[in-house]
């Protein structure tokens, strides 16, 4: 069996070695037949010109498919959130309000504004509700590597590459027959005392002891063979993954939801939407909580009435994957090589939350004769407020349905990927590529075991008719399948109630991008046109291209018209497209070359036009050199003018009503904003002190999609230096800073930013809040809902500094005179960020979130955060290594000063108020024990360490990825240890 790979960007390593550059460029390519062959000009990610050698005036790194095995990875998201300038995103471990994807979010700058490319050219969107590309998409066990670049490169890739591009090349070339399977499972000791305590103080089950769960076994095919004259190849695959439900209740510091209270340490707490209930009469203000017994007997609601919603979550989803492809290639003439590939994928997963109810905030009206209510609750709820027998009372109710188990979401996608071009010389010094591209994502979404509001609404008007509670709207024809709720006693709602309450949600939709490319390159030194100072010629590429963008999300009438009492608000359809009109260029100047220090400069440049059937006229543009000083030191630098069109969701969302972290400032009995600003908001006199606070935390923002926006613009400014010292053999080291503002940002006018600047005295925000007519909340369903007005706007900036270093260090033992035992390699990846800070609005706060997490930062941004691979390549055929993980430590941004743009300081002792730093030790190994079979073994996590645990209130719901079972499960290993076994089979 032979493999033959064709390079299309940097020449592989077996090592996570990409930063140094130098280094690999001074390291021979072989053949297939072990021959030394010349390296050649390469395309590196981050420009289109060919380059002799391999440098880049762009910081870039490289994680290869040693890394994958090593790893222990069977999915893409996992092995690029290793790297340290990569934060966490959509994946796995997201169940509420997961999308069924997996994501990338570079420098932390958004999911959106970040490009992901198969082979140098795009990944559709995987999803319609948010379409960005979905790493699900591309099967690990056929990534030959993965190059990153920081940085905006949109003069190179056009839009959305603002914080960077992650490239993922594929394996192509392959001849013969390649099985691969792997087998991994988590493996935790449920020891944590705190967390049995507070489990145990509130009767609630918690595991302990030893669990092995969460399962996931990979199976990959690769098929692969040559023309007989050399000139093609065929190269196809297909592949099938399936991963296992772990339930936040199979670890004892997620079995409940913690909270902190009056700065106590943590305790488990939940939802106000409980079981039996709680229920507040709107008829009078100021009036108490209740909850119910069985027979209809009130009692204050209190803390320990709430409803543990953790057990029913699921820390990880279900999954089954199923992908198939193939990469074809044959050169029909000297100067045409035709090329093609195919990628399938089918995609099906379950998101599981805690079953649904009456939803606390919803307002219902309730018949003071109904029967089920008892005489203590017809005097708490009508006599009380005023109102007799043939009246109706209003009450907020928020019951849970646990008669009719937890909530499922149940998503598949499946995506289809086409590319079919042609590439080659001509004229001794052109390359040309050519090619379209098609690429299509169906999705299809069944939201079940949620409950219709208004089907809750009927069932709660009930009358007594001859002995038999019967709804009125049976009596009157509305719904004559109207089942009465019982909702006033605990034990009260029959089957037949909540089957006929039981409604579930369907999505469905598509994403579709098309794609016609053409683009040319050329070395004009073969025309004499170079520097007098250089050997090297002037190397220009030239092209036009054009792209489509079309998105179709239909939505049911239980979703558009809000009806399901646990989607949060309406998701109402989108519908749009727009297409893109480009005209792209770079040049690169060798300016001296073999000069005394002056081994090699040059200068780069690249423009692009683009022209935007939605969002109009935007140019990008680069400006970049690089410096070889001598052998052992390049100097690199770059300014790169980067742009993000606005995508169909962001223009053409129908408005709507959804959740918004944050609290009502004029809500409760004293309130934190005066009287004044309050009626700036449209808060009474007579309502102020009584106004009831959000529920959860969560208050409605009315969010809708905007056609009238531009795209966002960003600046990067990154200098580096390249070292490898001849004097220390096999070491190189990078040292690359980064500087990117991203201005205009696309997104929703933030609704508790502009609550804030109200009560602040910016009256201009005023006018966003609607409170509700009667109650004066900014919170419900229906007409009778309070919000805060969030539409899609372009406001505030975004903008992040700071360090990456790579260092490498490869030696022999022999070297050492230490006898022929192989030799080791140490690889050090590490991110330093000095700033991450966001203005929303113009005259708001500008928030730096380095250090920091919660609320407003979402998941944490430790300053300092690295990977240390040492790896010991035996003479036996082995592999071993060890890698060092290494996350910083974050504070609560709740607990940071008021004059940073945040809420603190905290009280002392706040259990929360900071997350220590962690690390993380992982072993693993490769075993060649025969020809053409290699054996591979870890666990990640050796030591079993717990994620830090906080208060759910601090995940930031207001961007993904939310947290999840106490934790923010892509950021920390939140299952325990890994172990994985797999074997790679060549025949």
């Amino acid at each position: 069996m032979t493999i033959r790979s064709k390079r299309e960007g940097l020449l592989a390593s077996t090592t996570i070695a990409g930063a140094a550059l130098m280094a690999l460029s001074a390291a021979p390519a072989f053949a297939a037949d072990d021959q030394p062959a010349q390296v050649k000009e390469v395309v590196i990610t981050g420009s289109r010109i060919p380059q002799p050698g391999l440098t880049s005036s762009s910081p870039l790194s490289v994680v290869n498919d040693q890394e994958v095995k090593l790893q222990g990875t069977t999915n893409a998201e996992n092995l690029v959130n290793s790297l340290p300038s990569v934060f966490a995103s959509y994946g796995a471990n997201v169940s509420n309000g997961s999308t069924g994807t997996a994501t990338v979010n570079l420098r932390g700058l958004g999911t959106a504004r970040t490009l992901v490319l198969i082979d140098g050219k795009r990944l559709m969107p995987g999803d319609p509700a948010l379409p960005v590309a979905d790493l699900n998409q591309i099967p690990a066990t056929l990534i030959d590597r993965v190059e990153v670049v920081t940085g905006g490169a949109s003069a190179v890739y056009g839009s959305d590459a603002i914080s960077g591009v992650v490239n993922f090349i594929m394996k192509k070339d392959f001849e013969g027959l390649r099985l691969d399977s792997q087998y991994s499972f988590y493996q935790h000791n449920n020891d944590d005392a705190g967390s049995q305590a507070i489990n145990k103080a509130r009767g609630f089950p918690v595991p302990s002891g030893n669990v092995t769960d969460g399962a996931t076994w990979d199976f990959t095919a690769v098929l692969g063979a040559s023309s007989p004259d050399g000139k093609g190849n065929v190269t196809a695959y297909a592949g099938y993954r399936n991963t296992q439900a772990v339930t936040e209740n199979k670890r004892d510091y997620s079995a409940c939801s913690v909270a902190t209270f009056n700065n106590n340490p943590h305790v488990c707490a939940g939802s106000s939407t409980s079981f039996p209930g709680r229920f507040v009469s709107v008829v009078l203000p100021k009036q108490p909580s209740f909850t119910v017994d069985n027979a209809g007997n009130l009692s204050p609601f209190g803390a320990a009435n709430q409803f543990n919603f953790a057990p029913f979550n699921y820390f990880q989803r279900p999954d089954e994957r199923y992908t198939a492809g193939a990469f074809a290639h044959y050169q029909v003439k000297p100067w045409a090589d035709v090329y093609s590939s195919f990628m399938f994928m089918d995609d099906h997963t379950v998101a599981q939350i805690a079953p649904s109810g009456a939803f606390f905030g919803t307002q219902f009206k309730v018949n003071c004769d109904n029967p089920f209510l008892s005489a203590a609750e017809v005097t708490a709820f009508c006599t009380s407020q005023g109102l007799t027998t043939a009246q109706q009372t209003t009450l907020f109710i928020g019951r849970r349905n646990v008669e009719g188990g937890p909530r499922q979401d149940d998503l598949r996608h499946d995506s289809y990927r086409l590319v079919l071009g042609a590439k080659g010389d001509f004229a001794d010094a052109w390359t040309y590529d050519v090619y379209g591209q098609f690429g299509t994502t169906v999705y299809s979404e069944n939201f079940l075991h949620d409950l219709s509001i208004a089907k809750l609404q009927r069932s709660l008007q009930v009358v007594n008719v001859a002995g038999t509670p019967t709804c009125t709207a049976k009596i009157s024809g509305v719904d004559p399948n109207c089942v009465p709720y019982n909702v006033f006693h605990a034990n009260g709602a029959t089957a037949a109630a909540v089957a006929y309450l039981d409604t579930p949600g369907f999505k469905e939709g598509s994403t579709t991008e098309q794609i016609v490319s053409a683009s040319v390159s050329g070395d004009l030194g073969k025309y004499g046109l170079k520097s007098p100072w250089a050997k090297d010629g002037v190397g220009i590429a030239l092209g036009a291209e054009y792209r489509r963008e079309a998105l179709d999300y239909r939505t049911d009438s239980e979703f558009s018209s809000g009806d399901l009492a646990g989607a949060g608000g309406a998701t109402p359809s989108t519908h749009g497209s727009f297409d893109v009109k480009e005209i792209f260029g770079e040049i690169r100047v060798p300016v001296v070359q073999d000069a005394p220090f002056a081994k090699d400069l040059a200068l780069e440049a690249g423009y692009r036009t683009s022209d935007y059937s939605s969002s109009g006229h935007v140019n990008s543009y680069k400006l970049s050199g690089d410096w070889q000083i001598v052998d052992d030191v390049r100097l690199r630098g770059s300014f790169q003018r980067a742009v993000r069109a606005p995508n169909v969701v962001e223009l053409f969302t129908p408005q709507a009503l959804g959740l918004f972290p944050g609290q009502d400032p004029c809500a409760g009995g004293a309130p934190t904003a005066s009287l004044a600003a309050c009626q700036n908001m449209g808060v009474t006199a007579g309502q102020y002190g009584s106004i009831i606070q959000c529920p959860a935390a969560q208050c409605n923002g009315l969010f809708g999609g905007n056609p009238t926006l531009k795209p966002e613009e960003s600046d990067t400014r990154s200098y580096g230096v390249v070292f490898t010292p001849t004097f220390i053999k096999g070491f190189s080291a990078t040292v690359d800073y980064f500087d990117i503002q991203v201005d205009g940002l696309i997104g929703p006018l933030n609704p508790a930013t502009a609550l804030a600047l109200c009560v602040g005295g910016n009256t201009t925000f005023c006018g966003f809040v609607h409170r509700a007519a009667t109650t004066g909340v900014i919170f419900g369903t229906g007409a009778t809902a309070g919000f805060v007005a969030a539409g899609n706007v372009n406001a505030g900036f975004k903008k992040t500094k700071g360090l990456d270093i790579e260092l490498n260090y490869r030696t022999n033992f022999a070297d050492w005179g230490l006898g022929d035992h192989g030799g080791l390699h140490f690889n050090l990846v590490g991110t330093y960020t000095k700033e991450l800070a966001t203005q929303q609005l113009p005259g708001s706060a500008v928030q730096d979130c380095v250090g920091l997490f919660g609320a407003t930062c979402g998941t944490p941004t430790p300053k300092w955060r690295h990977k240390l691979r040492t790896t010991w390549t035996t003479p036996w055929h082995m592999a071993l290594s060890a890698d060092w993980r290494y996350i910083g430590s974050s504070s609560a941004d709740i607990c940071t000063p008021a004059s940073a743009g945040f809420g603190g300081p905290c009280l002392p002792h706040f259990p929360d108020a900071k997350i220590k730093a962690v690390s993380y030790l992982d072993l693993s190994g490769t075993w060649n024990f025969k020809d053409g079979m290699q054996l591979r073994a870890g666990v990640n996590n050796v030591f079993d360490k717990d994620p830090p645990i906080i208060d759910s209130s601090n995940f930031g719901l207001s961007s993904p990825p939310f947290g999840n079972g106490n934790t923010f499960p892509q950021v920390y290993d939140a299952l325990g240890r890994t172990f994985f076994i797999g074997i790679t089979a060549d025949f």
